[in-house]
Parts: structure tokens; C-alpha cells; sequence
């Protein structure tokens, strides 16, 4: 529970039971069968929300389990593994079936050459171009995988993102609803002092038009919070559903002085590294295999013929015929060479590119462990003194107004102080989550952010 969602019920009751005491009896009536309204609303709200309870953890997995941009990087993953035999395969043999020299008359018999002839054709790799195909295509797999790794921490950092703005908007929400309950109070004394001639018209205006305001408020608090579950379905893979749910807090984080823990894990194995490392290799094997082609295979081709026998009846021994053959590579340096020299560029600008994410993760984890230190402190700031000091800013206001030192109006500036205090801690506390969340996306370590994240399964890595 929220730091604000354990004062605020406290400050309700005091404000309810201040404000009836001193109002007189006609409006105190007033004021009670609208309050009643009110929380009997807001008990119907909470009930459908405790209908369904969603936490964190089964967010997670369910993004692990059925979210589609996984589902194509698993399939891209199996598609990659099953090009590796494929790149080191032998090609075919060809049978070849005919016939030799038949004479125009067509008989077989009328020529001793003329025969009927079953022939085999096959290309044998001799100098390792084979393996070095293979070998590419084995560390394109990896690449492959350390990507779907890599989308494993984005979208597990991306649901834990719209998790907390689901949840602080329906925070934000409960206390919008709560300040609007005040305003309803408020709005009915002032009308009630009004009408008995202790009070101003334009105070009960203002009074409107600041209920008015915080409605408007709680829209906006409830928009952004349907927003954010929708697109907390979306990454669960589900359609996105219209109706109430309450979200579990998320858990503590804690964001330590040093920066080691977290400069270490965003450099150390991170997939988009091992990406761009397995990308390299897969280059250089590919280079080698270009240029090994111009070592050329062997053709090797062997035929039986069937001669029969001649025109006189005489039996005809049969004949056989083995030959090799290789490609001359004349044209190497325009053609295999050329390959190999293409490789290596892309090589070198996978080299360039692994660098380059070694300096961008760095430079992440530096930035994003300053911001969460900063907004840290903010948080403890705002709760352990600025809210506590304000609050008790609320409680004199209303002990001076019940003894007649001070007026309505200064109580409801300290109060309305105290609701914006209120959303600026809610909205510290999301961007230490939106810390967190960025934190889970750069490492993938659910112990460095509080986090217990899904194991990612092996074939998927």
C-alpha cells in the first residue's frame, strides 16, 4: 500500500468530522446523505475491482507465454537452427538415362557403337567450403537467438512499465475520488452559509468550479489508467478488456549508490553484444567459404551402357565410362573474391556495431542509474517529509478553523496543497518504476530491479 493510501482515509475523517460539527444541522444533513452516496459508489468500485487481482508476476509470464513478438522471434529461432544442415549439405546426385548413337533407322542393332546407357553425376566438396557454410549458418542461429533473448528483456521491461502506470493511474484516481468527496463537502457548507446569509456567492462558485477541476482530474487519472491496462493486454497477448481490475503493488526498489552492479550486468554477456559478436563470426566464416570456392570441387560422373548384340546375332560386351571434372576459376575476382570482400566489410561493420551498443549500454546504465538515484531520493523526500509536513499543515488548519482563528477557505488551500503533494509523490513513485522498468530492458536481471522476472527457456537464448 501507498504511503498516501494509508494518510489519506485519516485526513477524510478528520475533515468529514470537523466539517459536521461546526456546519449547522440542515446542511450537516446535507453533507452526510451526499457522503453516503459517495462511499457507497466507491464501495460497488472496489468491489468489482477485487472480482480481478492481477500482480506483476502473472503479467510477466503471461508476456513470456502468449505474447505474439515472442512467438515470431521462437519461430525465427527454429528457422535459423534448421538452415544450419541445410548450408553444409551435399548437393544431389543426377541420374542421367539414354541412349548412344542409334541410328536414324532407329534399331539397335544395326550399329556395334549404339547402346542403351545408365549414367550418375555427383559434385563432391573437397576443400571445406561445406563446413565453413555450416559454421556461418550456426552462428547466424545464435544471433538469432540472442535477439529473442534481447526481446525478452524489451518486452518484459515495456509490461512492467505499463503495469505501473496502470497502477499509479488508478492511485492517482483514488485520490482524485477522495479530494472530489472533500469538494462535495465543501461545496454544500458553502452553499449552506450562503443561504443563511454567513456566506459569499462567490465562494460557493469557487467551491464549484474546484470540484469541477478535480472531476476533471479523475477523468484524466481514469483515461490513462484504461490506456495503460490496454496496452498491458496487448503485451499479455489478449484482447484488451473493458472491465475494472485492481493490480497488486509492485514491489520495492532499491537503487544502490554504486553503479558497478549495474555497469557490470549491461556489459557483461548482454545479447545485444552477443548479437553483434555471433553477426561478426558468422561474416568472417562466410568470407572464408566465398574464397574457398575457388578451390574447385570435383565433378565426378560414371555411365553403364547396354550394347546387346549386332545385327548377325552376336553377343555385344558391354561398356562403361568414368570421368572427373573442375571448374577453372578464371573470373575469381570478379565473382568469389568480390564475395569474400563483401563479407569482410560486413564483418567489419558488425565489429563497428558491437562497439558501438558496448558504448550505448554503458551509457544507458550511467544515465538511468543517476536518474533513479535522483528520483529516489525525491520519493523519500516527498513521503517522509514534505506530504507528513502538509498533512499536518491540514490538521492545524482544521483545529484553527473549528476555534474560529482562521477561515474555510485557508483549510481548503492546505488541503488542496496536500492532493497535489499527494499526486506529485505518485508521480515520483512511477518514474522510479519507469526506472525499474528501463533496468529489467538493459539487463534482464530481475534481482537488480526487485523483480522476479520468467526463465527464459533454452532453445530461445
Amino acid at each position: 500500500m501507498s504511503f498516501r493510501s494509508k494518510i489519506h482515509p485519516t485526513i477524510s475523517i478528520l475533515i468529514a468530522a470537523t466539517a459536521l460539527a461546526i456546519l449547522p444541522r440542515h446542511a450537516q444533513a446535507e453533507i452526510v446523505v451526499a457522503d453516503s452516496l459517495t462511499h457507497g459508489a466507491a464501495r460497488d468500485v472496489h468491489a468489482v475491482q477485487r472480482g480481478r487481482v492481477l500482480s506483476l508476476e502473472e503479467a510477466l509470464r503471461d508476456v513470456a507465454a502468449t505474447n505474439p513478438t515472442l512467438e515470431a522471434r521462437r519461430a525465427m529461432v527454429t528457422a535459423a537452427q534448421r538452415r544450419i544442415p541445410l548450408s553444409g549439405a551435399w548437393e544431389h546426385p543426377m541420374i542421367e538415362v539414354g541412349a548412344l548413337n542409334v541410328p536414324l533407322s532407329g534399331r539397335f542393332d544395326e550399329d556395334e557403337m549404339t547402346m542403351k546407357m545408365i549414367g550418375i553425376v555427383q559434385r563432391v566438396p573437397l576443400f571445406g567450403k561445406n563446413g565453413l557454410r555450416r559454421r556461418a549458418a550456426g552462428q547466424e542461429a545464435e544471433a538469432e537467438g540472442a535477439a529473442a533473448t534481447r526481446a525478452h528483456y524489451d518486452l518484459f521491461g515495456a509490461a512492467l512499465e505499463a503495469y505501473a502506470e496502470a497502477y499509479y493511474g488508478l492511485q492517482r484516481m483514488a485520490i482524485a475520488e477522495g479530494h472530489r468527496a472533500f469538494m462535495d463537502r465543501l461545496v454544500e457548507s458553502a452553499r449552506a452559509r450562503y443561504r443563511s446569509g454567513s456566506g459569499r456567492l462567490e465562494d460557493a462558485l469557487r467551491a464549484e468550479a474546484e470540484r469541477a477541476r478535480v472531476k476533471a482530474d479523475e477523468v484524466s487519472f481514469s483515461a490513462g489508467a484504461a490506456r495503460a491496462l490496454a496496452r498491458l493486454d496487448a503485451l499479455r497477448g489478449m484482447d484488451p478488456s473493458p472491465e475494472a481490475r485492481a493490480l497488486d503493488p509492485l514491489p520495492p526498489f532499491v537503487v544502490p549508490a554504486d553503479l558497478a552492479g549495474w555497469l557490470a550486468a549491461a556489459r557483461e554477456g548482454h545479447p545485444r553484444l552477443r548479437e553483434a559478436e555471433a553477426r561478426e563470426r558468422r561474416y568472417a566464416f562466410s568470407a572464408r567459404a566465398a574464397r574457398r570456392m575457388v578451390w574447385p570441387d570435383l565433378e565426378v560422373r560414371a555411365s553403364y551402357g547396354v550394347r546387346g548384340t549386332d545385327r548377325f546375332g552376336m553377343e555385344l560386351m558391354d561398356m562403361f565410362s568414368a570421368s572427373v571434372g573442375f571448374m577453372v576459376p578464371i573470373f575469381a575476382n570478379s565473382r568469389e573474391n568480390a564475395m569474400g570482400a563483401e563479407m569482410d566489410a560486413m564483418g567489419r561493420a558488425a565489429a563497428a556495431e558491437r562497439r558501438e551498443a558496448e558504448l550505448d549500454l554503458a551509457r544507458e546504465a550511467v544515465s538511468l542509474h543517476a536518474e533513479a538515484l535522483a528520483v529516489s531520493r525525491m520519493v523519500s523526500l516527498l513521503a517522509d517529509t514534505v506530504v507528513v509536513v502538509q498533512r499536518r499543515a491540514v490538521e492545524a488548519a482544521w483545529s484553527g478553523y473549528a476555534a474560529g482563528a482562521t477561515d474555510l477557505w485557508r483549510v481548503f488551500e492546505l488541503s488542496h496543497s496536500l492532493y497535489a503533494e499527494d499526486l506529485q509523490l505518485l508521480g515520483a513513485r512511477l518514474s522510479l518504476a519507469s526506472s525499474q522498468a528501463r533496468l529489467v530492458a538493459l539487463t534482464g536481471r530481475g534481482d537488480l530491479a526487485g523483480v522476479e522476472l520468467p526463465t527464459i527457456r533454452k532453445e530461445e537464448k
